[in-house]
């Protein structure tokens, strides 16, 4: 978080970063007409626009997002135009005088948290029961911010006991915990081990579940279909990338990659942070993979929201949602 100059213009401070707003005299000018109460706020954060400065001018509105954690409900204003807030999300206020658009969010109406990063593009996904979620894309510079904001969510989000999804899912992964990354776990890529040691550093009550490495995958198709797949494939193959499924009493976390099923052979430097507290899920579905024979796909649903979790077939992942499918 870069600190606020006093007596320097927006336009002066603006830059990749986002910043944490504590006054009234540092939020942008475009949301000052919002009644802002600092003292109920936990966090505030101003998220800027996509552009460098030598494109800004001092004319601009210059933050797409002003983000407030409060104490019932996450508070999104998006600037109107601006690119990060999805088209398909829907203003819970809407003033076109005023050039933005408000979105609220009770905390327990969240069921899922997703901060993704692919180089330097990054995306945040709050996702509710209705399903249709807040995204707020940010520049990867100010990751660490955006973990910061994770950490508050998962802490109002998870407010609610499990239910009967979740109480399979503690069940079932409750005998495979340990606070380090363990052989029997499964392979495992070691940056996605990392990351789960960080988080476990910010949260020791976080244990690992179970992993898998990366892995090619073959196209289950016969006649013409198969030898167009396996053209296709030797062209640009499909790899399952890595995942590490972890937990605490409160809510499951996936440290994966911005996508689980990536074609191509360039290398993958992502990462993927998902959070789905255990209150939330009311189902939990595994079907084979229609194209992989050697991929299960495990999804997760709560109201009209899902999440499908593609892992191998025979991991120790897999064994570990098919047997809190098998306690629902």
């Amino acid at each position: 978080m870069k600190k606020a100059l006093k007596g320097f213009s927006e336009y002066d401070r603006f830059g990749p970063w986002i910043d944490e707003v504590k006054r009234m005299d540092d939020v942008p000018r475009l949301y000052r007409s919002y009644p802002i109460d600092f003292s109920v706020e936990r966090l505030v954060l101003k998220v800027p626009r996509d552009i460098t400065h030598r494109n800004a001018t001092p004319e601009m509105d210059l933050y797409d997002h002003l983000i407030m954690v409060g104490r019932d409900r996450l508070t999104v204003l998006s600037r109107r135009n601006g690119r990060s807030l999805r088209a398909e999300t829907h203003a819970t206020t809407s003033d076109k005088a005023r050039g933005y658009d408000v979105v609220e969010i009770q905390f327990a109406d969240i069921v899922a948290i997703r901060n993704s990063l692919n180089l330097l593009d990054g995306r945040l996904t709050v996702s509710t029961s209705e399903g249709t979620p807040v995204k707020v894309s940010y520049n990867g510079s100010a990751v660490n911010v955006m973990r910061t904001l994770v950490s508050e969510l998962r802490d109002v989000a998870c407010a609610k006991p499990a239910s009967p999804v979740g109480e399979a899912l503690l069940a079932a992964g409750s005998p495979l915990a340990r606070p380090a990354v363990e052989p029997e776990h499964g392979p495992v890529d070691t940056f996605l081990a990392s990351a789960f040691l960080e988080a476990h550093g910010a949260n020791p009550r976080l244990s690992a579940w179970a992993a898998h490495g990366r892995r090619r995958l073959t196209p289950d198709a016969t006649g013409m279909q198969a030898t167009i797949q396996r053209m296709r494939h030797a062209l640009s193959p499909m790899t399952l990338h890595g995942a590490l499924f972890a937990a605490d009493e409160a809510a499951m976390e996936v440290f994966g990659r911005h996508s689980w099923l990536i074609r191509g052979r360039a290398a993958i430097y992502s990462t993927s942070h998902l959070v789905i507290p255990f209150g939330a899920p009311d189902r939990l579905d595994l079907e084979p993979h229609p194209l992989y024979p050697d991929v299960t796909v495990a999804t997760l649903g709560a109201g009209k929201w899902k999440e499908e979790l593609p892992v191998p077939r025979g991991s120790v992942a897999e064994h570990l949602l098919r047997e809190a499918a098998s306690k629902i």
